[in-house]
């Protein structure tokens, strides 16, 4: 049996107080989605995951992960951590935290991994300086990120594969795959009541787009505006209709997003995903984004939101929220079916498949697992 290999990240613990971060996310639903399928899975992080997985390996102790990214906080910040600080801060392969962190997995991934299994990395090079002597297939999983390097790599969205590709004036690569995010769908509940109220749910940044939060915020000062998230509220608190709710994590995100009439993503760069997008869809809450990036995949343009290029879109499709033009009864099935994680744990079995078929007969293979 293929033993799959999950590295967790060092700046991260694998539980649901975690969940606000993309990539904690995926880690955490990994492991079950692919034992689903008949995959063992081994996960390597901070003690006290919550992965699911057959195996936990502690890489750091609770202890010795505090001591480490505490002092690393306060270097930055000049004071104690808060809750609304930004967490990816310490996702830095050359900080103390990362360098021990990779030091250990390599100890404990030579002393378990065997030659056909595949070692899969859900934050690309954070693990490098582990896993650069070892023979066994890499797959890079659920690629939202800059700098993927793996000969193998899983993207979450096309638009973000071929962005890459462009980017870095590569040709595709037939070892290259297209799954997109995949979720628990039972931890997102259907509202058919919302409030009245729009949501703006991510990072507290510019390139995010909350100045055009603002901007519709000051349109419609009937309508209050909630934004929730990492990073300093201030500069957008300057209407009266804007609040701020702290990060959140587990149930309540799905509860916070579940009770707006609309949510408001005006990404300003190429989206690899917008997890959030998802996530309040599948409580039947429409999104409002940009007209690039993931949001062409992620959004069925006045089914289940829209896609947005100016103010003026932006108003007239909250009119048309506000008008029921939406069904949020389908928002949230449509969006079940298209991004659960059991159904997409066989999308990933094929991948596995065809890396393990390059121990024998490799792309000559005749017989297919990607088509049915």
């Amino acid at each position: 049996m293929i033993t799959l290999h999950l590295l967790g990240l060092a700046h991260t613990q694998t539980t649901n107080e975690y969940s606000h971060c993309a990539f904690t996310g995926k880690v955490k639903r990994f492991a079950p989605m692919l034992q689903s399928v008949g995959y063992k899975v081994i996960h390597y992080g901070i003690a006290g995951a919550d992965s699911g997985a057959h195996e936990q390996v502690d890489i750091l102790s609770v202890d010795q992960w505090n001591e480490l990214r505490y002092k690393l906080l306060f270097e930055k910040y000049g004071r104690e951590v808060s809750p609304a600080d930004f967490i990816g801060d310490l996702a830095d392969v050359g900080n103390p935290l990362y360098k021990t962190f990779n030091r250990i997995l390599k100890e404990e991934l030579e002393s378990r991994i065997n030659p056909q299994d595949i070692i899969c990395l859900p934050f690309g090079h954070a693990h490098q300086d582990a896993i650069h002597s070892l023979s066994q297939s890499k797959l890079e999983t659920g690629i939202g990120y800059p700098n993927s390097y793996e000969r193998y790599r899983v993207f979450e969205s096309y638009a973000w594969y071929h962005y890459t590709l462009g980017r870095n004036g590569t040709s595709g690569f037939d070892y290259n795959w297209v799954i997109p995010n995949y979720y628990d769908i039972t931890e997102w509940d259907y509202n058919p009541t919302p409030e009245h109220k729009l949501v703006y749910f991510g990072r507290l940044t510019d390139i995010k787009g909350l100045q055009i939060v603002w901007e519709i915020a000051k349109h419609r000062p009937d309508l209050p505006v909630v934004i929730c998230g990492q990073g300093d509220p201030t500069p957008y608190l300057t209407l009266p209709n804007i609040s701020y709710h702290p990060p959140l994590h587990g149930k309540a995100r799905s509860d916070f997003l579940g009770s707006a009439t609309a949510v408001l993503m005006p990404t300003r760069y190429v989206e690899p995903f917008g997890g959030v997008t998802v996530e309040s869809q599948m409580t039947g809450t429409p999104v409002l984004g940009s007209t690039y990036g993931s949001f062409t995949e992620t959004i069925d343009h006045g089914l289940t939101g829209y896609r947005c290029a100016t103010l003026g879109d932006y108003l007239k499709a909250i009119e048309n929220i506000e008008m029921g033009k939406l069904n949020r009864h389908y928002i949230s099935q449509s969006t079940k079916r298209k991004y659960n994680m059991y159904e997409l744990a066989t999308e990933y079995d094929k991948v596995v498949k065809q890396i393990n078929d390059l121990h024998g007969a490799g792309w000559y293979s005749t017989h297919s697992h990607w088509i049915d």
